[in-house]
C-alpha cells in the first residue's frame, strides 16, 4: 500500500514537502517528493531548514513542483547538496521562475551573512548561509519540463494530471495516480489555490478526478475571508492621501505575483487619471525578470488581461517606472524625498532590499506601508500587521510611525469561501482530506467547515506523520 509522509507544511504555512512511497514488485519501493520548500516564520520553524530529512535524499527517485515560491522550492539546494541527483519536474514557467528565485535566495543569504558578520548583529558566533549561489547551479541542471496542463508520466508508478491553480504564473494543482501491483491510488494535491475574479491570471481549476483516495488541501486562509472592497478604489485612496501629505509608500511584495498585481492596478489608476503619476521604484531585478515572464507565458492570462495587452500594450508598465538593479541604484532611492511608491521584496519582510527601505521610512508618519498578503507567524510583516511599535532591522530598533495598511484584497491565496468553492468543484468525494499549509486555527476552522458542508472525513496534517493511502 502507498504511503504519504508530511515532511513540511503541516501545522504551519511553509516548508512544503510531501513524500509518496510505493512498494513495487518484489518489494522494491519508489519514492516521489512533491515540492521542496523552505520553512519561514518563527525561529523554531526556520531551524528545521538546518535539519536533515528523516530519509536519505539519495533514495528519492523523483521530484515534482507545484509552483515556484520559495516555501515550495527554496530547500532544493540543500536537498541536492545532500545527495539528490534525479530529475526535478515542473512546467516551463515554473522552471524559469524557480531559477530566478533560487539564484536570488542564495545571493540574499550570502549578503545577509556578510552583513551579520561585519556588523555583529547575529546571535551566532560564526553566521553562515543555509546555502549560497554556488549551491543553486546543480539544482538548475536537474530541472526537467512537464506539461502546463494534461497528463504526464513520471514513471510507470506515478502519473500526473496538471490543473491551473491561479495562484502565480505556472502554479498547479496536481492529481497523482499511483500504480502498484495493478492497484491504482489517486492523491490530489491542491498546491496553493489562487483567487477567483482577479486580474492577470485565470481562475483556479478544480481537478476532475473520478476517484480520490486522499486530498491534500491548503488552508492558509481557512478561518477567514479577505477584506471586502474594490482594490482599485482602495489603492487609489491610499496613493492620494499619502501623496497629499508628502509621504512615500513602501510595498513589501513578492517579486512573483504580488508585484505584478500592484503594477497592474497602479497602471489602471493612472490610465483613469485617478492618481497623480508618481515615480514607482521596483527595487528588485528579479521582479523585472518575473514580469517579463508574466508577459511571455500568455496561456495563463485571463480574458481581460489579454484584451488590455491587445488594446493598450503592456498593462504592467506604469508611466514613471524605475527599475533598480544594482545596490547603488537601490541606495539612491533613499535620496528621494518627494512622494513615490517603492515596491520591493520580500512580501513578509523576512529579508531582501525592502528591509533597507523600511529602515529609512518607517519612522516618518507621512509615509505608508502596504501589507498586501499573508504574513506568517514570526515574520516582521506579521509584527507590523499586529501593531508593533518598533521593528528590529539590522540589529537596530526602528520606531514604527508610518501608517500601516493591510490590503487582503491583494492576497494571492483563496479565502475560506473560495477554498470551499474549489472543493465544491470536485466530481467525487475524497475518502480522506488532509489539511496542510495553514496555521492550526486556520486548518481547524476549514476542517470544521468541510465536515459540516460536505460530510467528508477531514483532519489536520501533522508534521512528520506517515499515513497509508
Amino acid at each position: 500500500m502507498a504511503k504519504l509522509t508530511f515532511l513540511g507544511a503541516a501545522g504551519c504555512v511553509t516548508g512544503s514537502k510531501y513524500l509518496v512511497e510505493t512498494a513495487g514488485p518484489g518489494g522494491a519501493s519508489k519514492r516521489l517528493l512533491l515540492d521542496c520548500g523552505l520553512f519561514q516564520g518563527t525561529d523554531e520553524l526556520k531551524q528545521r531548514n538546518w535539519s536533515a530529512l528523516p530519509i536519505d535524499p539519495k533514495t528519492i527517485d523523483y521530484l515534482v513542483l507545484t509552483h515556484a515560491h520559495l516555501d515550495h522550492t527554496g530547500w532544493l539546494p540543500v536537498l541536492v547538496r545532500d545527495g539528490y541527483r534525479k530529475p526535478i519536474y515542473a512546467n516551463p514557467a515554473t522552471i524559469e521562475l524557480t531559477e530566478i528565485l533560487l539564484k536570488d535566495s542564495g545571493h540574499l543569504q550570502e549578503e545577509e551573512t556578510q552583513h551579520a558578520v561585519k556588523h555583529k548583529w547575529s546571535r551566532h558566533a560564526e553566521p553562515r548561509a543555509l546555502y549560497t549561489s554556488e549551491d543553486v547551479e546543480p539544482v538548475l541542471k536537474l530541472l526537467r519540463p512537464m506539461p502546463r496542463s494534461g497528463g504526464f508520466d513520471v514513471s510507470p508508478e506515478f502519473h500526473f494530471e496538471s490543473y491551473d491553480a491561479g495562484h502565480i504564473l505556472g502554479s498547479s494543482s496536481l492529481e497523482l495516480t499511483v500504480t502498484e501491483n495493478g492497484k491504482k491510488t489517486v492523491v490530489v494535491f491542491s498546491g496553493d489555490i489562487g483567487r477567483y475574479d482577479q486580474p492577470i491570471l485565470k481562475d483556479p481549476t478544480t481537478p476532475a478526478a473520478k476517484q480520490i483516495d486522499a486530498l491534500l488541501c491548503e488552508s492558509t486562509y481557512g478561518d477567514r475571508e479577505h477584506e471586502a472592497g474594490d482594490p482599485l478604489q482602495l489603492l487609489g485612496d491610499i496613493v492620494n492621501r499619502v501623496a497629499k501629505r508628502g509621504g512615500s509608500i513602501v510595498i513589501p511584495a513578492f517579486a512573483i505575483g504580488r508585484t505584478q498585481t500592484f503594477m497592474y492596478y497602479l497602471r489602471q489608476l493612472e490610465n483613469l487619471q485617478r492618481i497623480p503619476r508618481l515615480p514607482v521604484y521596483v527595487d528588485s531585478p528579479m521582479a523585472q525578470t518575473a514580469t517579463e515572464l508574466y508577459l511571455k507565458y500568455k496561456e495563463d492570462h485571463d480574458v481581460q488581461f489579454s484584451r488590455d495587452e491587445k488594446n493598450n500594450g503592456d498593462p504592467l508598465n506604469v508611466h514613471e517606472f524605475h527599475l533598480t538593479r544594482s545596490v547603488e541604484e537601490s541606495k539612491a532611492i533613499n535620496d528621494v524625498k518627494s512622494p513615490c511608491v517603492i515596491i520591493s521584496a520580500s512580501g513578509m519582510v523576512t529579508g531582501g532590499r525592502v528591509l533597507h527601505h523600511l529602515a529609512q521610512r518607517l519612522g516618518d508618519a507621512r509615509n505608508c506601508v502596504i501589507l498586501g498578503g499573508f504574513q506568517a507567524e514570526g515574520t516582521r510583516g506579521r509584527a507590523l500587521q499586529e501593531g508593533a511599535k518598533t521593528l528590529n532591522l539590522f540589529g537596530q530598533v526602528v520606531p514604527v510611525r508610518a501608517e500601516i495598511v493591510e490590503m487582503g484584497q491583494f492576497s494571492a491565496h483563496a479565502g475560506k469561501s473560495e477554498l470551499l468553492r474549489w472543493l465544491t468543484g470536485l466530481q467525487t468525494p475524497p475518502k480522506q482530506v488532509y489539511l496542510t499549509h495553514g496555521e492550526p486555527a486556520a486548518a481547524q476552522s476549514l476542517q470544521q467547515a468541510i465536515s459540516e458542508k460536505f460530510r467528508w472525513k477531514a483532519c489536520v496534517a501533522r508534521y512528520l506523520d506517515t499515513v497509508e493511502i
